[in-house]
């Protein structure tokens, strides 16, 4: 495992300025960032934003809970109340970021990016914890922890308060770090408030996105793994249960369903699985999916959000077994643009030095992203030292949380936001592999 190692006066100084580096500069960055993209918006009313962002927080500070009536999803001339719509998390960091600031659109997005900073700093501590002794690895672990703030696609999950992406990223990097960084996590704060850490960060995933249900059981399952004691598995299994559970609930009550997911899903899987799919994916750069929405709803009425939702899953599903060739078909091109493609697709269009900026950010994400893949699929079926079975571990669940992160986008459609949720659990595992003792590194005997 990484050790916590021991340091004279000189040294412990140097680690903490260090420390305050690591802390310091992606605040900084992200900030910047914030200005960057939304200063042109501080007068912007943020009951106005889009993705029903604005209006769920209306309806939340109003005690009306998660509604929003809208034509907006293509059903010109048949509005729908939608009240399970959207999970609740962007609501309610802007909604308290109102609360403290008022409608001043670019406080809230400051406050939003810092909040949410949070638990990218806890991450950052915990790796610091386990810092190598070699000045090559130590620069390596300080340049993973802070490069992806350099990378546009990141940074636009890191500022945005419009799209679910800049909420949940935050939540999936602090709970693959208490994985990664198990032994750090509990001597820093014991057995118990690592389990109910790691609990909350799960149930922050997924009340951010319904979609990441598949990447809540993969870091369930892998926790059950790592710990042994029964209570804390218990703990973390109720607690994490808790949150789709209580969500189901609250769908039955606001809208007569119960559901894990929402009464987006089906359109959402729809986008992805129609005939025309395959003539506008990807879509162009700057462009996305939801000017096709109208097409998909042409000639139908709803009465509500569920037998909206209804059809488009059945309409999806049909799809899927009449036409296999072509979804085939589409669904490698949702892995190039996940997996391959250095060109950003589903954001605001880019030009001139930011775009030659974007696309740079792109290319080090890909060989980040794909360093540790590598990485992980050797050290998993190569390393068979038992001394060394955490570390294997550690990649399986990377792998893993990988694969479940692409599934439902697989499944539906896929963009570039949809997958930069992997950027700093990819530099995380990466200092995961750079933190092993270096007489047990990867590259030596």
């Amino acid at each position: 495992m990484p050790e916590i190692f021991a340091a004279g006066p000189n040294r412990t100084t140097q680690d903490r300025r260090l420390l305050w580096l690591l802390l310091f500069v992606p605040v900084i960055m992200s900030l910047s960032g914030v200005w960057i993209l939304d200063h042109t918006k501080a007068n912007k009313p943020l009951f106005s934003m889009t993705n029903l962002v604005g209006p769920t927080t209306r309806s939340l500070l109003t005690g009306e809970g998660l509604t929003a009536c809208t034509e907006d999803m293509g059903t010109r001339g048949n509005p729908i109340c939608f009240h399970a719509a959207r999970m609740p998390m962007s609501a309610l960091v802007v909604a308290l970021g109102m609360r403290l600031f008022g409608d001043h659109y670019l406080r809230v997005a400051c406050f939003k990016t810092l909040l949410l900073l949070l638990p990218v700093g806890v991450c950052i501590y915990l790796v610091w914890r386990c810092r190598p002794r070699s000045g090559g690895r130590r620069l390596l672990v300080v340049v993973l922890l802070l490069a992806p703030f350099a990378m546009t696609a990141f940074l636009a999950d890191v500022t945005n308060i419009l799209v679910d992406e800049g909420y949940l990223y935050s939540f999936l990097a602090i709970a693959v770090a208490l994985l990664f960084f198990d032994v750090q996590t509990r001597l820093t704060m014991g057995g118990w408030s690592h389990a109910v850490l790691f609990a909350a960060a799960v149930d922050g995933l997924y009340l951010s996105k319904s979609g990441t249900l598949p990447v809540v059981v993969v870091l369930t399952v892998s926790f059950l793994m790592v710990e042994r004691r029964a209570g804390l598995r218990w703990l973390v299994v109720t607690l994490v249960a808790a949150a789709p559970l209580g969500w189901a609930v609250h769908q039955h009550h606001a809208s007569g369903r119960y559901s894990v997911g929402t009464s987006f899903d089906g359109i959402n899987l729809h986008k992805g699985n129609n005939a025309g799919f395959l003539q506008h994916y990807p879509p162009p750069h700057g462009d996305s999916m939801d000017r096709y929405d109208f097409e998909l709803n042409r000639g139908l009425y709803f009465a509500d959000e569920w037998s909206f939702n209804d059809y488009h899953q059945r309409a999806a599903l049909d799809y899927l077994r009449a036409h296999p060739r072509e979804t085939l078909e589409g669904d490698v091109r949702k892995l190039n643009v996940l997996f391959f493609s250095v060109e950003k697709y589903g954001g605001t269009a880019s030009h001139g030095i930011t775009r030659m900026i974007e696309d740079a950010g792109m290319l080090a994400f890909r060989l980040l992203l794909w360093t540790a893949i590598l990485c992980a699929i050797y050290l998993l079926f190569r390393t068979r030292d038992s001394n060394r079975r955490s570390l294997r571990v550690a990649s399986g669940v990377f792998l893993a949380v990988v694969a479940a992160c692409a599934l439902p986008f697989l499944a539906g459609f896929a963009y570039t936001r949809h997958v930069s949720i992997l950027i700093y659990p990819a530099a995380l595992f990466c200092c995961r592999v750079l933190c092993e003792p270096y007489n047990e590194g990867v590259m030596t005997g």
